[in-house]
This record gives structure tokens, C-alpha cells and sequence, in this order.
């Protein structure tokens, strides 16, 4: 046993290490936690692509159609589930909650435009002089 390592002394795969976020397929309704990538994902179930959103996102049941509309309709208006706020008057801030349903998810988008994330993970591209090799 004088051989014995502690599994502390063997490192992690970078995977491992890293929170994992909810990767949401539309097209068939569910969502997988996976670390954050360069390259866009694709469902393992439908390979439709996925949108990643923040950890704070809890998934409807697939079933609730209504709901999933309402989560499509604020990811595709720019509103990936992190934290949103509202300016009070004494100069701080207060964090929102997201709308419970789709009605109430337009006038959110209209109210919060300005704060809606347009940009989705794009897939890696090597900057200029450093190719593949």
C-alpha cells in the first residue's frame, strides 16, 4: 500500500472541472447540461441545433407547449435567461423575474430591449496566421 495515491492527485479532465449549462433543442423540446463550447451543439436526440442559456434556466416539461413558446419567443428576442434589471430612482438596481407567460413575455421584451444578449455562441475560427496543422 506504500504505492497508494489519493484519487486528489490525479488531475481532471477540463470537462470536469467546468459548470455545465443547459443546452435547449426547440425542435424536440428538452434541454442537456453540458460545458460551455466554442463550436456550436447539436440535440444528441434530433441533431436539430441547440441554443445554451444561462444556468439559472429550468426547463418546462416537454409537454407544455405554451411554455416553450414563451422560452423560443424571449431566445429568439435576445434574452438568453440571465439576471435582467430595472433602474430605481435612488440610482441602484433591482433584478426582474422573467415573464410566466407569452403575453406577458412581449411587454418584457419591449421594456428590457435594451438589455437582450444578440449574440449566440459562434463556432471557433482560428485568427489570422494560426492554421490547423
Amino acid at each position: 500500500m506504500s504505492k497508494f495515491k489519493h484519487h486528489k492527485y490525479f488531475p481532471k479532465t477540463k470537462a470536469e472541472q467546468q459548470f455545465r449549462f443547459p443546452f435547449v433543442c426547440f425542435a424536440c423540446r428538452k434541454s442537456f447540461k453540458y460545458p460551455v463550447s466554442l463550436f456550436k451543439r447539436n440535440c444528441p436526440q434530433c441533431r436539430s441545433p441547440m441554443e445554451m442559456l444561462s444556468r439559472k434556466f429550468a426547463a418546462p416539461k416537454s409537454k407544455d407547449l405554451a411554455q416553450w413558446q414563451k422560452v423560443k419567443y424571449l431566445v429568439d428576442s435576445g434574452f438568453r435567461f440571465y439576471s435582467v434589471y430595472r433602474s430605481v430612482e435612488g440610482g441602484g438596481q433591482i433584478a426582474v423575474r422573467y415573464p410566466a407567460t407569452l403575453q406577458e413575455a412581449t411587454s418584457f421584451v419591449q421594456e428590457f430591449e435594451a438589455q437582450a444578449v444578440r449574440h449566440a455562441v459562434q463556432p471557433f475560427a482560428p485568427a489570422d496566421g494560426f492554421a490547423a496543422r
